[in-house]
């Protein structure tokens, strides 16, 4: 007789991960397939020549509110941010303070060319009355010229800086959910595991059996109560949870809806380089608005004046060359940059505004047994990965 899986999970990255801790919570039974060696999805980090680097610049807003799920994030060893950034503007590099945290950073001289004192009344403003138009049907970037923000201090600072957030030039996310990335962006603590980002889905997979995870497993074929693997398995389930909207194209034609079809998803490119710099600060991540082709640069320190240096880009038939050019046109008192290792990220946020926060469920029941959840049906962030797989997990048990 067959063996009938009460909860099956396709997927490890934060989705997969908090449906599985909502299940044990509960102490129902569950089964993770992944088809990598190592848990975390697009959370993940790589090792090159020594280095911990990871798929792609990210950061934890340590402010997102479905984090408290997992309080044992916070025994990792961080480093965190200053909140602010620096900018390049008129060959000089400005160091800016967000004036919302810090008081002090009112005064005129924690500026740069095009941003003024009105600006700084306006980001408080909008930080302020945020709440009164997040109901808004208006792309950001009219928003926030119908706010009272110059043109050149939305291209400088708005699209600048969040550009490198959503991994799209043009902001095109809802009013409502850029709002709430400001306002955390505004008062949280911004960080990076110091040994790699993938540190914090080791910590969530702690508490979870390992003898229920069954990695270097691929899905080939998923039918109304059952799915065939890549080792020539067929397992059945109960329930079954997607959490990669491209696992439709797996599913039997027969119960198979074409929901997905037509997603899309934003793509980033990151660079990384050994560099030798005096006078850069290794908390600040430094903007460059005139450029057309780096989105954000980052530092990691590893010893006096020695860094690992992440530049990232949206265009991804960009090279190592010109992203080198680039750098040295930046900080032109850069003393040594030596290539490390290129990470293409083609599916990292999803861009459909038709399935932000869908159906006021962020999951989707596609048949009677089978769900899909993730952030392509909440929101493009950890927060919505998380948020999904709690909702999903709380509509069954």
């Amino acid at each position: 007789m067959n063996k009938v899986y009460d909860n099956i999970i396709i997927g490890s990255g934060i989705t997969g991960l908090t449906i599985a801790r909502q299940l044990l919570s509960k102490n129902i039974d569950y089964l993770i397939l992944d088809q990598n060696s190592s848990l975390g999805g697009k959370i993940s980090t790589i090792s090159s020549d020594g280095y911990n680097l990871d798929n792609g610049f990210q950061i934890l807003l340590k402010d997102y509110p479905k984090l408290n799920l997992f309080p044992e994030i916070n025994q990792i060893n961080y480093k965190t941010f200053k909140s602010g950034f620096a900018i390049k503007k008129e060959k000089k590099i400005f160091k800016v303070l967000n004036p919302i945290k810090n008081t002090t950073a009112f005064f005129y001289n924690n500026t740069f060319p095009g941003f003024t004192i009105k600006d700084k009344y306006l980001l408080i403003k909008l930080f302020i009355l945020s709440n009164k138009y997040e109901n808004l049907d208006i792309d950001v970037i009219t928003f926030l010229k119908n706010f009272g923000f110059s043109k050149i201090f939305i291209n400088d600072f708005f699209i600048s800086f969040f550009q490198g957030v959503f991994l799209d030039k043009k902001l095109n996310v809802p009013i409502r959910y850029f709002l709430f990335i400001y306002k955390l962006f505004a008062l949280s603590d911004v960080c990076i595991p110091k040994n790699g980002i993938n540190e914090i889905m080791k910590e969530i997979s702690k508490k979870l059996d390992l003898k229920k995870i069954k990695q270097k497993t691929k899905v080939n074929k998923i039918s109304n109560n059952y799915l065939t693997t890549n080792n020539g398995e067929t397992l059945y389930f109960k329930k079954l949870f997607c959490t990669d909207p491209s696992l439709e194209n797996i599913i039997d034609t027969v119960i198979n809806k074409s929901l997905f079809k037509n997603i899309k998803y934003n793509a980033t490119k990151c660079f990384y380089f050994k560099v030798r710099i005096k006078n850069v600060v290794d908390t600040l991540i430094y903007l460059n608005p005139e450029s057309k082709i780096i989105t954000n640069m980052s530092f990691n320190k590893l010893k006096d004046n020695e860094f690992i240096l992440s530049a990232s880009t949206l265009l991804l038939d960009t090279n190592k060359d010109t992203i080198e050019n680039e750098i040295l046109s930046y900080f032109i008192d850069m003393e040594e940059i030596s290539f490390i290792k290129q990470v293409e990220v083609l599916s990292a946020l999803p861009s459909n505004q038709e399935f932000f926060n869908y159906k006021n469920k962020s999951f989707y029941q596609y048949t009677n047994d089978i769900y899909f959840a993730g952030d392509y049906l909440s929101e493009p962030s950890l927060n919505g990965s998380i948020q999904s797989g709690i909702n999903v997990v709380r509509s069954l048990y």
